[in-house]
């Protein structure tokens, strides 16, 4: 056969494999965008995520700290980012706000059904998997000083409720989102019976150092705040978390979200980040996010030290 005959023969032959590959195959040749929210906890995963791919070999590209809760959402159901760590409470209470779902609180406080609830409804509508959830939970909480809880008598967010409604002020620092989301402050005051009025609130960063510090410090006479779950500060600033004995908070577990056509595309992209969050409880995450928070260190730093530390990165 002639040469030049076979050199066709075997580019139509490359077309044809190429072709019948579909779109996935072109999809491999790109980079995974991983992205993440702009406060310490979301940047300590997203660089997990993002080392944890680039050391098995697989292509990947920051858009790490993009912005709030909505705007990394939108990048990825528009396929601007593929893949993130969200919270299952944030899926059921904000983005599946809009569905017209009726989420019993019993689904909502329970890790397993939430998870169960959170992949059902966000692959069926937005072609997006949730892959496998922390053994963590990065709830909203509201936090005070230890000795003024012992104080006043504050040590659940009913003893709160009841001294303001006895007429106690509560100077409060927030971030943004705690106020405006549903899933906030407004969730506390509704399920307890109290109000703070906005003038008694001060809106700081977009993360909860700032508020945790602010309470520590008691900058404006700030005698309660925001703060996350898994905060490292609240330990390292002997703050008291006040318990919410009614579950007005719902679990939020952080889990690796994934458009469906990546995963087709890099399927062991799914076993490779498995990996990673089976090694994440509440305590491990309080850890890394102090590292970040009390001591410091970079985001990127402390991610590649843990994948050391677990053997994902050699």
């Amino acid at each position: 056969m002639p040469l030049l005959r076979l050199r066709s023969l075997l580019a139509v032959g490359l077309v044809m494999l190429l072709l019948a590959a579909g779109p996935f195959a072109a999809l491999a040749q790109t980079p995974i965008r991983v992205g993440s929210k702009n406060f310490t906890e979301q940047l300590v995963l997203g660089e997990l995520i993002l080392q944890a791919l680039a050391a098995h070999g697989l292509p990947v590209e920051s858009r790490l700290s993009l912005g709030g809760t909505a705007v990394v959402r939108q990048a990825l159901e528009t396929g601007e980012i593929d893949v993130y760590a969200e919270y299952t409470g944030t899926a059921l209470l904000v983005h599946f706000s809009g569905y017209g779902l009726d989420v019993p609180r019993e689904v909502w406080s329970n890790p397993e059904a939430s998870t169960a609830l959170v992949r059902e409804v966000d692959l069926e509508r937005n072609g997006l998997v949730w892959l496998c959830p922390a053994d963590a939970n990065n709830t909203y909480a509201i936090a005070v000083r230890r000795h003024w809880a012992e104080e006043n008598g504050v040590y659940t967010v009913a003893h709160l409720a009841a001294y303001i409604n006895a007429g106690g002020r509560v100077i409060f620092a927030s971030n943004p989102e705690f106020i405006d989301r549903p899933d906030g402050l407004q969730a506390f005051e509704q399920t307890y019976g109290f109000s703070i009025p906005r003038g008694d609130v001060f809106v700081l960063a977009q993360g909860s150092y700032a508020t945790a510090q602010a309470l520590a410090n008691g900058a404006n006479g700030v005698n309660a705040a925001m703060v996350f779950g898994t905060d490292g500060t609240i330990a390292a600033f002997d703050l008291l978390v006040l318990e919410d004995p009614q579950g007005a908070m719902p679990i939020y577990q952080p889990a690796p979200v994934v458009r469906a056509e990546v995963l087709q595309a890099y399927p062991q992209l799914e076993e490779v980040l498995c990996q990673v969050f089976a090694h994440l409880d509440g305590r491990t995450l309080a850890e890394l996010n102090a590292e970040v928070d009390v001591y410091g260190r970079q985001p990127a730093a402390v991610a590649r030290d843990f994948l050391q530390r677990i053997g994902v990165i050699r």
